[in-house]
């Protein structure tokens, strides 16, 4: 009888260790923005403690993510690389997440032989993302500005790049290392400078006048910036992906004595006659075009359709890249639409290739 109260004691007191064991937690999830996008790179638990014996392989990770202007979802899941004590808790490594972090919408970290251990991304208190955090949010209504900007502490006046985003990706920091890239500390020590990403909604993208307003802003913004010292006024570059390689186009033809280069990822000038028609303006900027041969999205005789209007206009700085589909495979990039690294996706290439960056910063508008 005295057997059967202590395990009925045991077996009551066991809901309230678990409570006792994850009550208090403090929870912090850090990420990177690597090629694939932002992804999960390490959990911290702060407040509780790892029991002896736990390892990587007794964990689970498992959730549901949609997709870019997707509402359905897809269940994943995901290794553990690494879990240990810490000061005050413990961590655990994720493998490389399958996700954009952006798109997850349920996540269950899961261990079979401690369930006080587990937690979903409800539990995380907070999310830390490398470089990303390091960057300022710049508005001015008046233009419908907004952008996310990154100042380096080294005395200016610096190059300055623009970054503009594709159609739809508002999370411009978090999507791809378009703007990320440039200023991470390895990059920064090579070539410092500052950097401006504007986000631009889906209705402001899709109106000519409404972007005309938004580059006004920019380009003030960048007026004061250069009379401030901080920035470069002959080593100002403009670079985005798709209706960024549009935008690219466009504000260099508005500004064409501003730039001193531009590198367009497959620009949507399909979308643009100004900014098609505008070409011919571009004599005197050198630039870049960057393009799938099978992008899904945007044509390939787009972007060789505007180097060969920039040509014919007389630039003699036009580059043309031109990726096989062999070369977007081994980026990682599957061809088709639905894939979430589709062809259209030639930043993967092109934001991991040294020579682009070493070409954009050799330019001078002197």
């Amino acid at each position: 009888m005295a057997r059967k109260i202590m395990l009925l004691s045991a077996l009551m007191l066991l809901p309230i260790l678990w409570l006792a064991g994850a009550e208090g937690r403090e929870i912090t999830l850090r990420a990177r923005v690597e090629k694939w996008g932002q992804l999960p790179v390490r959990f911290e638990i702060q407040g509780q403690a790892l029991p002896e014996g736990v390892s990587a392989a007794d964990f689970a990770i498992t959730g549901q993510a949609g997709g870019w202007e997707s509402a359905s979802q897809h269940p994943f899941s995901c290794g553990v690389e690494a879990v240990e004590a810490t000061d005050g808790g413990w961590a655990l490594v994720p493998s490389r997440f399958p996700e954009k972090l952006i798109y997850v919408r349920q996540l269950a970290v899961s261990c079979a032989d401690h369930p006080q251990l587990d937690f979903t991304l409800e539990d995380v208190g907070q999310i830390l993302t490398e470089t990303v955090d390091d960057f300022a949010l710049v508005e001015a209504y008046e233009s419908r500005l907004s952008a996310h900007v990154y100042m380096p502490d080294a005395g200016g006046p610096l190059p300055l790049v623009l970054v503009f985003h594709g159609y739809g990706d508002t999370d411009n920091l978090l999507t791809y290392r378009t703007a990320v890239a440039w200023a991470e500390p390895d990059s920064q020590a090579v070539r410092p400078c500052v950097v401006m990403a504007p986000t631009i909604i889906d209705t402001f993208y899709a109106s000519e006048i409404a972007r005309s307003r938004i580059y006004e802003g920019i380009m003030g913004q960048i007026d004061a910036w250069i009379a401030e010292g901080a920035v470069d006024a002959d080593r100002v570059y403009v670079m985005g992906n798709s209706f960024g390689g549009m935008a690219s186009f466009e504000i260099a033809e508005a500004y064409p004595d501003r730039f001193a280069a531009i590198l367009a990822l497959c620009p949507a000038l399909n979308y643009s006659a100004r900014g098609a028609a505008g070409l011919a303006g571009l004599t005197d900027i050198p630039v870049t075009i960057a393009q799938a041969e099978n992008d899904e999205t945007i044509p390939s005789e787009v972007g060789r359709g505007a180097a060969e209007a920039l040509r014919a206009a007389g630039n003699g700085n036009v580059n043309l890249r031109i990726y096989t589909d062999a070369e977007m495979n081994a980026c990682g990039a599957v061809h088709g639409r639905e894939q979430v690294y589709s062809f259209h996706h030639v930043e993967l290439a092109v934001m991991e290739d040294e020579a682009y960056a070493q070409w954009l910063f050799s330019q001078s508008r002197k």
